[in-house]
């Protein structure tokens, strides 16, 4: 027979506590030695910035999320206190000097994205999160042709389309004696120009009432969540697996985007399962360049991300642009009256709507335009790269291979060296004799290899937009100044002011 032996559940209990007090303290020595390194012993001690940041991410994370600052303004003032080059993360360093921008991103350039940041904008790879450049650039190259200037020229009364819309549902708000919220207004038309381009499938945003759109408003309710992501990935993998349904009921804002997301999915999935559906789309679009190799078609997943991502980027640059240069055209009569009379002389009968390509070539629309796209930025977010192994010499100095680096196209937009009174909305900067070496200045669409791969489309879309809203208007704006402008940096700048209300009248001649 066998004895059973007494358990010695004391011993057990306390062997337990004394792993559990083992491990708790090693974390926190871990904790300790591993700042103590990155403060003190690491390669990027020798940079000023925030203690903090030298120490852990969570000083981003903190300016991001919990305190809800914006991380660019928040290096403009870092920069004014420690001088050109600042450390804000571990192994991050973020340049103030202009010329470093052309030594980052530059065409020559093929440094891997940091993906903490990119990571956040898919949830497959796709073409703007792809951390390496060559297999960057073969997804990009899929789709390029959609996007080159000479599609666009084709394409171009698909814009005129949404714009002739938008300006219906201005209209009706003229009738019925109401205001216009200009914000909305624009985006609208960008979401519709993107989805008619991209999916041959209008979304009808610029039929809207009083252009309060589901997708628009959950766009915009959406961004702040970039920033929960990049510093808190976890709830971005937390969120991939939650049912949209039950996604909506949490964030009743972005039903409009998940409906989409949604709608995007049964494309892809109806597009790739029958191509005759193909066949009968009117034009090509992207799920013609997608799905044109047989032996290269993408994952559902990913194809949807793709989709995803062309409406984000497609809406953006573009909106922005437009509301800020309509904002200080219209505070600013001379410069209205002086956009409004080259557009009157060039374009007569408002019936004979004139092209893309003869619009461009108006020379005071082509400063505004520039000089819109500036105030916009594009993306205030440091679009940060990894030096490549072996390191670089950046600004002068050497960077170790495997560190993250960045600039903010706010330091190249608010540089007062280049653009004087850069606070100032001054069209007849891109006028003068200097003018043409500002081009390389205007960063609002990026530059180097993994540049806007829009960017015909974005000028198409700015020269019309304002050539058909100023000639066909005149806006006065209520209760609102440029000053109201302020946004918040969610990688783009996100809107955070009163409406852009205005009183629009249609104009006589």
């Amino acid at each position: 027979m066998f004895k059973l032996l007494p358990v010695a559940t004391g011993t057990s209990a306390s062997t337990i506590s004394q792993w559990g007090a083992s491990l708790v303290f090693s974390a926190v020595a871990w904790a300790v030695c591993k700042t103590i390194y990155n403060v003190y012993l690491h390669p990027l001690a020798k940079y000023p910035g925030p203690k903090l940041a030298a120490a852990t991410l969570w000083w981003q994370a903190w300016i991001e999320v919990i305190s809800g600052q914006s991380l660019s303004l928040e290096l403009v003032n870092l920069h004014a206190i420690h001088g050109d080059i600042v450390r804000i993360g571990p192994n991050e360093l973020h340049f103030s000097k202009p010329s470093v921008y052309h030594e980052i991103y530059n065409q020559k350039s093929r440094w891997h994205k940091d993906m903490k940041m990119y990571g956040v904008f898919a949830d497959k790879l796709s073409t703007l999160t792809i951390p390496d450049y060559e297999r960057a650039k073969k997804r990009r190259d899929v789709t390029t042709p959609l996007f080159s200037r000479k599609n666009v020229v084709q394409m171009q009364y698909l814009v005129q389309e949404c714009i002739e819309k938008t300006c219906a549902n201005i209209d009706g708000h003229i009738k019925d004696g109401r205001q216009v919220d200009l914000f909305h207004a624009f985006r609208c038309c960008a979401v519709d120009v993107i989805f008619s381009i991209c999916f041959a499938t209008p979304l009808n945003a610029t039929s809207s009432p009083n252009f309060r759109a589901p997708l628009v408003h959950a766009m915009h309710a959406a961004l702040p969540m970039a920033m929960v992501f990049k510093n808190f990935p976890t709830f971005q993998t937390i969120m991939s697996f939650c049912p949209p349904s039950l996604a909506g009921y949490l964030n009743p804002e972005l039903k409009g985007l998940l409906n989409v997301r949604e709608m995007l999915m049964k494309q892809v999935k109806e597009v790739k399962s029958d191509p005759q559906v193909l066949a009968d789309y009117p034009y090509r679009t992207i799920y013609h360049e997608f799905l044109k190799d047989k032996n290269s078609i993408l994952p559902d997943l990913e194809l949807r991300d793709e989709a995803v991502l062309f409406v984000n980027a497609g809406t953006d640059t573009a909106s922005d642009a437009l509301i800020h240069g309509s904002v200080r055209i219209l505070d600013n009569p001379e410069i209205c009256e002086k956009l409004q009379t080259e557009l009157d002389n060039a374009w007569p009968t408002l019936e004979e709507v004139p092209r893309f390509e003869q619009l461009e070539k108006l020379p005071y629309l082509t400063a505004v335009i520039k000089e819109a796209l500036r105030f916009s930025h594009g993306v205030v977010q440091p679009m940060t790269r990894v030096v490549p192994d072996g390191g670089a010499q950046i600004s002068g100095e050497y960077i170790p291979g495997g560190t993250v680096v960045g600039i903010s196209n706010l330091f190249i937009h608010w540089d007062e060296e280049i653009f004087p009174d850069h606070l100032a909305f001054k069209p007849e900067r891109w006028l003068g004799p200097e003018a043409d070496s500002l081009d390389q200045w205007l960063v609002s669409f990026s530059k180097g290899p993994r540049s806007c791969l829009g960017i015909n489309l974005g000028w198409c879309e700015l020269y019309m937009s304002f050539a058909n809203f100023f000639r066909r208007y005149n806006f006065e704006l209520v209760d609102f100044i440029p000053a109201d402008l302020t946004w918040k940096d969610c990688y783009l700048p996100r809107y955070e002011g009163k409406p852009i209300s205005v009183k629009a009248k249609r104009r006589s001649t």
